[in-house]
């Protein structure tokens, strides 16, 4: 049975080795999209336009599996029984699994006190969105990617780009909703010379560039939930 805050401490020490890996983390939109049901909240979108390939491509990174590549899922205690269908479909070994929400809720402030503060050793790619203020940063970036809106879809051709570039030794962070699944599965798939991570929202703060505000950054009820296992 896994921790809650056991586990941010279990990945912090992997990311603290400096290894190449990659973290990409699934939520209640992800699992939206997975399930073709339509949604916009301002950051992406699905609907009936929207070309199957990228939630087939989604749905790929979901259930890639690698040694050195771990998925986040939702928990009952934010999503109910369809945290369950998310273990399950996901295909994914215990070991490799993990929260979704392992950097937020209750975990934020250890988040802070330990990613936050190790990013700062690393050369860091920023994929976030284009209005995001990455001078407000508590750490330099050597690169930034501006995306938009459902960038997912919109900015897809971002990932052969970066491929392109062929770079090692670089922190890639994704701040960029399921288009950070998407990234930190293809690039990785073809470079395993970088640690990627999938760190959703935790950025906002400072970037200020969200579509929503979230509750466990502003000190919320949610920045008090340790979130629960789903034990298959």
């Amino acid at each position: 049975m896994k921790v809650f805050d056991q586990e941010i401490h279990r990945i912090f020490n992997l990311f603290k080795k400096g290894a190449p890996f990659s973290f990409s983390k699934y939520a209640d939109g992800e699992w939206a999209i997975m399930n073709n049901y339509y949604l916009n909240n301002n950051e992406f979108e699905i609907s009936s336009k929207t070309p199957d390939f990228f939630r087939q491509k989604l749905i790929e990174s979901f259930r890639f599996k690698d040694s050195d590549y771990y998925v986040g899922i939702s928990c009952p205690c934010c999503q109910g029984n369809e945290a369950h269908k998310m273990n399950v479909f996901s295909e994914q070994d215990e070991e490799h699994l993990t929260f979704a929400n392992i950097f937020v809720n209750s975990n934020y402030s250890i988040y802070k006190d330990t990613f936050l503060k190790e990013y700062g050793k690393y050369d860091i790619h920023l994929v976030a969105n284009k209005n995001s203020k990455i001078e407000n940063l508590p750490f330099k970036i050597e690169k930034f990617y501006p995306i938009s809106f459902s960038a997912w879809v919109n900015n897809y051709d971002l990932i052969e780009n970066i491929k392109q570039q062929n770079l090692s030794n670089k922190l890639f962070l994704f701040c960029a909703g399921p288009f950070g699944n998407l990234l930190a599965h293809q690039l990785h798939k073809s470079n395993k010379n970088n640690i990627y991570l999938d760190i959703g929202s935790t950025l906002n703060p400072w970037l200020q560039s969200e579509g929503f505000k979230r509750d466990y950054y502003m000190n919320g009820y949610f920045s008090e939930r340790k979130c629960i296992w789903n034990k298959i």
